[in-house]
């Protein structure tokens, strides 16, 4: 579909291959450019949605003695090349003071890539601030499963960079470090590099394999294969050992309960489906129009691997939840992410074939204004969708993951969350309201459950189960029982949000806030006594 006119590298090549040496400081220069179009898109403080997620886990995992009680933080973990790499981090510093380390060096490594990738595709200075703009849109915008590359710091933030990076080197035809480079964005994000081998592997089919048999890419694909491990052997042991019926159980929890917007087609909305399709068309239809480039043809071979792998995951859809009624298998395949790749390989795909075809290739005299008119349509597009997302997170209330959370008085969380640290033991438990994703984070003592905050080992997954089902609206619960909640899982203080719950009536535990009584707080936390 994606075949070249020819195999040779274009001219193009053998300048880009030494531009880097030749000119840094424009390469610097558009790199620090594009890191702060990263940042204004951001546009937040802290923290972004998966931050506490993810920074909570890796801070227990380097000093296990904070929240030792948190259900979520004792769980096994997936991601050790990212507590590894960032983790350690948080011995000296507080949580958002890493979270803003962590964005600045992922978003310096990812311009860098894509600047480098860019000027490949489209050999002239500070085109490439344009092309990240149109990727950062058609990204936002154009989503179908909700992944994102650009915002607070987790694994797949530095899994990123190095899939760009890999994608440059094959371009240069240097597939042996490409295969090592997805090796390492395997190792901090299974799935983000695996999927990226397999995209890779078309595009080595459509695009790369005269000018490189497979028997000479033997030793890249070993050594990334080696370095893979530290992504696949943990995720490969979050099932090892249980039951079929257990792991079976905990597939449908995970799938179909709590992550069907990221996994199962027919549940993503129809204004997503609607979305996705519209930018795939317009990638397609621009791959067609710059077939000829070998370089652009090597990545729209990839985006079209990424379809492929969408694709699939499309036909186990709807072939395990409809022909076949088959949930149990729906969800042992489904739970692989098959769309995460697309979101982000057909929108890259899409923004180096506009940019080719728009600031690249010398165009014919008589055509030269309806280029100026196409470039000004797509930058005026381009401009008008950066400022909507800009100018949204700039007038959001609260940070982005206590919005998603649903916060009701994101002031008075703080408040509370403040007083906790200032006159509560560092090992205390708190029975928390589920929505929220941010206790740990601001207030920084252990808690129950939440709902954002799922274990992906199996059987950890199943006892989130049980512990969310036991206290869901536990406002609603009777003294006694929220004392055999206590001892079931130790809790020490309850916080109620009274605005979410207005029939909220009381316990006959000791109320220590707001300290006030008078105190307009939404917040209450009692004191559980006699477990």
């Amino acid at each position: 579909m994606l075949r070249p006119t020819m195999n040779e590298a274009n001219p193009v090549d053998c300048t880009t291959a030494s531009s880097p040496r030749r000119g840094w400081i424009p390469f610097a220069l558009e790199s620090l450019a594009i890191t702060l179009l990263f940042a204004l898109y951001v546009s937040a403080l802290g923290p972004e949605v998966n931050e506490p997620h993810y920074l909570c886990k890796a801070k227990q995992y380097w000093n296990p003695a904070w929240l030792p009680h948190d259900f979520f933080l004792s769980a096994p973990g997936a991601h050790y090349t990212f507590y590894w790499t960032l983790g350690w981090l948080t011995l000296f510093f507080p949580l958002p003071v890493v979270a803003w380390i962590g964005r600045v060096i992922s978003w310096l490594a990812l311009a860098a890539a894509w600047r480098w990738l860019s000027f490949l595709i489209l050999p002239q200075k500070w085109c490439s601030i344009a092309t990240a703009a149109i990727w950062l849109v058609t990204l936002h915008y154009g989503h179908l499963a909700g992944e994102w590359v650009v915002g607070g710091v987790e694994g797949k933030t530095f899994a990123y960079p190095f899939v760009l990076i890999a994608l440059g080197l094959a371009i240069q035809n240097r597939w042996n470090p490409a295969w090592v480079s997805l090796g390492i964005a395997s190792a901090f994000h299974i799935l983000v590099g695996g999927w990226a081998v397999v995209a890779l592997g078309v595009a080595w089919l459509c695009v790369g394999r005269r000018s490189a048999p497979l028997l000479t890419m033997l030793t890249g694909l070993m050594g990334g294969g080696l370095i893979s491990l530290l992504g696949l052997v943990p995720a490969l042991l979050l099932t090892a050992g249980l039951p079929d019926e257990m792991q079976s159980e905990a597939h449908q929890l995970y799938v179909f309960y709590r992550l069907p917007h990221h996994l199962v087609v027919h549940r993503m909305s129809s204004l997503r489906q609607i979305c996705f399709v519209a930018v795939a068309a317009g990638w397609a239809i621009f791959a067609w129009t710059t077939r000829g480039d070998r370089n652009t043809a090597l990545v729209n071979s990839f985006a079209f691997g990424s379809l492929s792998i969408a694709a699939v995951g499309l036909a186990i859809d709807q072939i395990c939840c409809y022909w076949l009624g088959d949930f149990d298998l729906g969800a042992k395949l489904l739970r692989f992410y098959w769309f995460r790749l697309s979101d982000v390989a057909v929108p890259l795909a899409l923004s180096l074939s506009v940019g080719l075809r728009l600031f690249g290739a010398e165009q014919q005299p008589r055509r030269s204004t309806l280029r100026s008119v196409s470039i000004a349509v797509v930058l005026l597009a381009t401009t008008i969708g950066l400022t909507l997302r800009v100018a949204s997170r700039l007038t959001a209330p609260m940070p982005p993951a206590d919005e998603m959370a649903s916060v009701s008085d994101y002031a008075a969380w703080l408040a509370m969350c403040g007083w906790i640290r200032e006159n509560t033991a560092t090992d205390a438990t708190f029975l928390t309201p589920l929505n929220q994703g941010t206790f740990k984070w601001s207030a920084q003592r252990s808690e129950v459950v939440t709902h954002k905050d799922i274990p992906q080992e199996a059987e950890s997954l199943l006892g989130w189960k049980e512990r969310r089902w036991r206290t869901n609206r536990y406002e609603r619960l009777t003294t006694d029982q929220i004392r055999m909640l206590s001892r079931d899982y130790q809790i020490d203080y309850v916080v109620v949000d009274k605005q979410a719950r207005p029939t909220f009536q009381g316990w006959d535990f000791p109320r220590v806030y707001p300290v006030d009584e008078h105190s307009d707080s939404p917040y209450e936390i009692f004191r559980i006594q006699s477990r």
